[in-house]
């Protein structure tokens, strides 16, 4: 069963618990909370909304996403590290606290780990004396950011991994972080586990029983025990739960309370819920467990100068805040340092670009200057009155007398305003009470809707076309209770500037490429040119109408001329299905197209499947040819192949 604790543990006062006389001597009671409730720190937790991500390890370089254990410390060599820069573009561009990635799969510490010597203290940083966790903590400190760790449950470097013996490990190394560094307010446990690793120079592949292994519960009471203001992350919570993915959105609606299910049914534990229920959670959920948005300004997590011209826009930021924060999510967005141990100058300009619009946007709330009424008010009582919307006080609140659970607010503006952005906000403490809503504006005598959704929550963001209008109605079209709205805004967001698309972008490269060969194909359907056609839409598939054809698979291509190649790329399929994405491949050369010899390079595409971006494979050795060949060894789901896009490095 899964522990929960405190849901229900807040102190009163937080929901206006004292009873309120009217000037004729009335007494009302504030509403009754409803259903599922968060707990104090959950409340807090909510406050934040925006926080970052720091992926930085031995991965930032050997250019990986995820490292196999076996990189050797001397690899970890930051030329220019500056806790300071990193964590001031963070706050900068309003971030409130920092989960920084002490351990990742490849077990490298970012901290001096008396339980290992893969860490920090025998590489060449600061002589082996540097603690990039305790700088960071530090420089957090210092701006006023919170800080959070990241420790990985794999290890592909540990030797006892897989064995009871790395329990005692990882329960240890917890213990430093969470004793060490002051105070923590997140603590995140990936979700993958085992799979192949050096493992001590095993260089085997482990699988562990994940309902069993790791022994949660008592993992997680040690948290509590330690820090227990911290909220616990992973994909089934149990204080804040994953989305479901990695590309920046909450689902819509994205209801707070969450119901964790297991795959085929089986008891939930971290890393194998249904990971598509938490994007929009459960409306009548048993559990409070909000969703976190992770995703990184890059396409991934780790630094790769290859993505120095990659970096998401300013306009792209905003519409994930939109998709995240304005659906009632937290925005976890990840911030990876260059070799330097600095954010790269390209990201620090996005990041402003976002902070600016955002500032700008939120400047002026218009329904704060209008004329603001509600069709009912509980009690007839100021202290649940429409301006307590206005007021910038979580724990105070508008409400509808107990049984109204349809009532509308009014903003007349006295004349024609325009606004494209409406910021609504339940009061969390008394719970998830409207279930719908809709925005009016009046049009020649009379009210027009122009947007409509479900669920309120932590925050709801409307986003949309520019709207000119003397008044505006927010009406709760359905409600569990009455409702209890604790801000409403009316904004005007500034236009954006037209993205250019330069011509090298459209340039593909490939007209003279063509499909040599392919090991096998849907007969008559001759689509394996999709892998190589520039266009990231559509898919080489070998899944055939009656039979799926298992990897490995493989197809040649004919560049039509001879290339210095430095290496390869593979875009798996962009349609947000797992089916045939390749993560272990083999890619080869030949000058002639028959004869193809060893391959060039093997291995495996890391976290391909939550993040399914280009990847990139760089060879040790340059090597002119005209031919190569990508072989599939293995599938992330389902046994046929996919490819949307190959290319190549020169």
């Amino acid at each position: 069963m899964i522990t929960m604790i405190g849901v229900r543990s807040f102190l009163f006062f937080l929901v206006g618990a004292v009873f309120l006389s009217t000037p004729a001597g009335a007494v009302f009671a504030p509403p009754k909370p409803y259903g599922i409730l968060p707990n104090e720190g959950q409340l807090a937790w909510h406050e934040l909304e925006f926080y970052g991500f720091v992926h930085f390890s031995i991965n930032t370089f050997t250019d990986r996403e995820w490292g196999g254990g076996e990189e050797l410390p001397s690899r970890f060599n930051p030329t220019d590290f500056s806790a300071e820069q990193i964590v001031r573009t963070a706050a900068e561009a309003g971030m409130k606290g920092l989960i920084l990635t002490c351990k990742h799969h490849d077990g490298f510490c970012l901290w001096p780990s008396e339980f290992t010597e893969h860490s920090v203290k025998n590489s060449p940083y600061k002589a082996g004396k540097g603690d990039i966790v305790r700088e960071i903590s530090e420089a957090c400190k210092k701006e006023g950011l919170k800080f959070g760790v990241y420790l990985s449950p794999w290890d592909r470097n540990h030797a006892e991994y897989a064995r009871p013996e790395y329990i005692d490990y990882f329960r240890a190394q917890l213990r430093e972080l969470l004793t060490g560094y002051g105070p923590v307010f997140e603590v995140w446990f990936d979700g993958a586990n085992g799979g192949t690793g050096y493992y001590g120079g095993a260089n085997e592949s482990r699988n562990i029983d994940r309902a069993t292994y790791y022994d949660w519960e008592n993992t997680w009471a040690m948290v509590r025990e330690l820090q227990p203001q911290a909220m616990l992350f992973t994909d089934l919570g149990p204080d804040v739960r994953w989305v479901g993915n990695e590309h920046g959105h909450a689902g819509d609606p994205c209801w707070a309370t969450y119901t964790p299910h297991g795959l085929n049914g089986a008891r939930p534990v971290p890393g194998q819920t249904l990971y598509k229920e938490g994007e929009n959670g459960h409306r009548d959920g048993m559990y409070w467990i909000p969703a976190e948005v992770d995703v990184s300004i890059r396409p991934g997590w780790f630094y790769h100068a290859s993505q120095d011209g990659k970096v998401r826009s300013p306009r792209n930021l905003v519409d994930l805040y939109y998709a995240s924060v304005g659906r009632g999510a937290s925005f976890l967005l990840n911030l990876p340092p260059d070799r330097r141990g600095r954010i790269h100058e390209n990201d620090v300009e996005a990041l402003r670009g976002f902070r600016a619009h955002l500032d700008a946007t939120f400047a002026v709330n218009l329904a704060k200057a209008g004329k603001v009424s509600a069709s009912n008010t509980r009690g007839n009582h100021v202290a649940y009155g429409v301006a307590q919307l206005f007021d910038g006080d979580r724990s105070t609140y508008w409400a509808s007398d107990d049984g109204v659970c349809t009532p509308s607010i009014a903003v007349e503006f006295g004349g024609e305003q325009a606004f494209n952005v409406v910021d609504i906000r339940e009061n969390l403490a008394l719970g998830l009470r409207v279930d719908r809503w809709a925005l009016d504006r009046w049009d020649n005598g009379a009210w027009v809707e122009f947007a409509t959704g479900e669920g309120i929550g932590s925050r709801r963001l409307w986003q949309g076309d520019l709207q000119t209008t003397s008044k505006v109605r927010l009406r709760i079209v359905e409600a569990a209770a009455c409702p209890a709205l604790s801000e409403f805004g009316i904004y005007r967001a500034p236009d954006w500037a037209v993205e250019q698309v330069s011509v090298a972008d459209k340039t593909s490269g490939k007209s003279d490429w063509k499909v040599l060969a392919v090991s096998s194909e849907i007969k008559g359907g001759g689509d394996a040119f999709r892998a190589i056609d520039s266009n990231p839409k559509t898919v080489w598939n070998t899944h055939p109408v009656t039979k799926e054809l298992a990897p490995p698979q493989e197809i040649c291509i004919d560049m039509g001329k001879k290339k210095l190649l430095k290496g390869f790329t593979y875009l798996p399929r962009q349609d947000h299905t797992p089916n045939g994405i390749v993560d272990q491949y083999e890619f080869y050369v030949s000058q002639d197209g028959k004869m193809w010899g060893s391959p060039v390079a093997t291995g495996e595409f890391s976290n391909i499947k939550s993040n399914p971006i280009e990847q990139q494979i760089l060879l040790d050795t340059p090597v002119k040819t005209r031919y190569f060949k990508f072989r599939a060894l293995h599938v992330v789901h389902s046994r046929h192949i996919t490819v949307a896009e190959l290319g190549i490095v020169e």
